[in-house]
Parts: C-alpha cells; sequence; structure tokens
C-alpha cells in the first residue's frame, strides 16, 4: 500500500514535468523546477529506500516514530465552552475589522491586541508585533507586488 502512494506521486511529479518542459522559462521556473523535478527526484529516493530496505541495513527500524505529543485532557464543558467563544470572537472581530477598515489596518491591530489579551504579551511586544505585521502586508502585498487590498466600507 505504501508503495502504491509513492508510485502514485512518481507519476503525478513526472506528469507535471513533462507538461510543463515546454513553457516558456519564467512560466516554469515554480512549476516544474521547484515543484516537479525535485518532487520526483525525492519520490526515486524514497522508493530506492523502499525498494533496498536502506532503513534496516542502517540498523533503523521503519515502524514509524511518535510525532505527536499523546495525552489524555479532559476539560470541563465551562473550561471548553469559554475557549470555542473566545476563538470564534477573535475570528469575527478580525473578519468584521477587515470588512470595516481592510486588511492592511486590520490585521496588525488583531495581531496587537491578540498578542496583548491572548499572548499576555508586554505592550511593547505586541507593538513590535504589529508593526511588523503592518510592513508585512504594506511592504510585501501594497510596495513589492503592487497589490492593492481592498480599503474597507468605512474608508470607501
Amino acid at each position: 500500500m505504501k508503495a502504491d502512494f509513492t508510485i502514485f506521486f512518481l507519476v503525478v511529479f513526472t506528469a507535471a514535468a513533462i507538461a510543463g518542459w515546454d513553457w516558456p522559462n519564467i512560466a516554469k521556473i515554480m512549476p516544474v523546477y521547484v515543484a516537479a523535478i525535485p518532487g520526483a527526484l525525492l519520490v526515486a529516493l524514497q522508493i530506492y529506500r523502499d525498494a533496498t530496505g536502506w532503513e534496516h541495513r542502517r540498523g533503523r527500524v521503519s515502524g514509524g516514530i511518535d510525532m505527536d505529543e499523546v495525552s489524555e485532557i479532559n476539560l470541563d464543558k465551562k473550561t471548553e465552552l469559554h475557549r470555542t467563544v473566545a476563538y470564534f470572537a477573535w475570528f469575527i472581530a478580525g473578519a468584521l475589522g477587515i470588512w470595516l477598515v481592510g486588511l492592511v489596518y486590520a490585521l496588525p491591530t488583531l495581531v496587537f491586541f491578540y498578542a496583548l489579551v491572548e499572548g499576555r504579551e508586554k505592550w511593547f511586544t505586541a507593538l513590535i508585533l504589529a508593526v511588523c505585521t503592518y510592513a508585512l502586508v504594506w511592504g510585501l502585498f501594497e510596495y513589492t507586488l503592487e497589490t492593492r487590498w481592498p480599503p474597507g466600507i468605512l474608508f470607501d
């Protein structure tokens, strides 16, 4: 079953590389040179490792590893409800802020207040996070990529 999945990815990456090979160079940089060819090479390496028993020869057990820390946490219903309501309140506040004032101003404001309230950061740290968020959103999208975010209904 594992080999079938790996072979499926080899077929997908190889087909993507072949399909995009005749594209102009500027168009095939990401899909062919960055994704398809390295993906096909990594899948071929995985097929080699599976076929030769590479992990067994190196003394490694290929039974898998535990990536997640598993624990049983039983919270009372009041705590679960409080966390759920808080999550959706932040989500709705962010969506309303973006709708009212636009993403460029609402996202840094949301980061500032979230860091203060939920992260329990000092106001100066929260301010630095907000300024960095603004610099990323404005600097990357508005300035560098010249992508203008909608201003929000209050600034229309």
